[in-house]
């Protein structure tokens, strides 16, 4: 007569089924043997719970269709909830589209109202800077003219301190390379003076004979 086993085939599975719901993951025969404080045949148990996981998963029942007319309100739902995501996502790209058009209408507009008045104040600088070169060329040419006519009785000059080429060398140096350059005008000659006449000498009293 064969042995009763120590746990049923009911017992094992009942077993099993409650580790699931209180673990929430799958059961494997080593936790049902564990829960069944070790006694029985681990084979057995094994056995019976891969049997009963096997028979569970054939009688699962199959997914029932929908029927037609749920399964087509449903697509046109769909359709309608993508043409509306579609739409509000145009509109998002056609609002940030047309703001960063503006934005960038706006920084173009900006740049080019700097980009005149820096034009006016460079202009500005350009005219000072001809007046200034104007003044300083004036000057240089009246000191030349002042050095050339001076009278024969001034002390002359050492050489050193002759402002006349290296004036004009300054004045043509300070120009704007852009103004044509100005033929230096020859200094006026100085008319040559007649030699005043030599005093004439009162005649020696004749010495008398001793």
């Amino acid at each position: 007569m064969p042995r009763t086993p120590l746990n049923s085939d009911q017992k094992i599975i009942e077993t099993g089924e409650t580790l699931e719901k209180n673990l929430g993951r799958e059961i494997t025969a080593t936790d049902i043997h564990k829960a069944l404080e070790g006694k029985g045949n681990y084979s057995r148990i094994r056995r019976v719970w891969e049997d009963h996981l096997a028979t569970k998963g054939e009688e699962q029942p199959l997914d029932t269709p929908l029927p037609d007319d749920t399964q087509e309100q449903i697509s046109k739902a769909v359709t309608a909830l993508e043409a509306s995501v579609e739409n509000i996502v145009r509109g998002q790209i056609a609002r940030m589209t047309e703001q960063n058009v503006r934005q960038f209408a706006l920084r173009e507009r900006d740049f080019a109202m700097l980009e005149s008045e820096h034009a006016k104040k460079v202009h500005a600088l350009e005219e000072e800077i001809a007046y200034l070169t104007d003044c300083l060329d004036r000057l240089e040419a009246e000191k030349v003219v002042t050095y050339v006519d001076a009278p024969d009785d001034v002390p002359a000059q050492p050489a050193a301190s002759e402002p006349a080429p290296a004036a004009a060398a300054l004045a043509e140096a300070r120009r704007s390379p852009n103004r044509p350059k100005k033929k230096p005008t020859p200094a006026p000659r100085k008319a040559s003076r007649p030699a005043a006449p030599k005093p004439k000498q009162s005649p020696r009293p004749e010495q008398s004979p001793s």
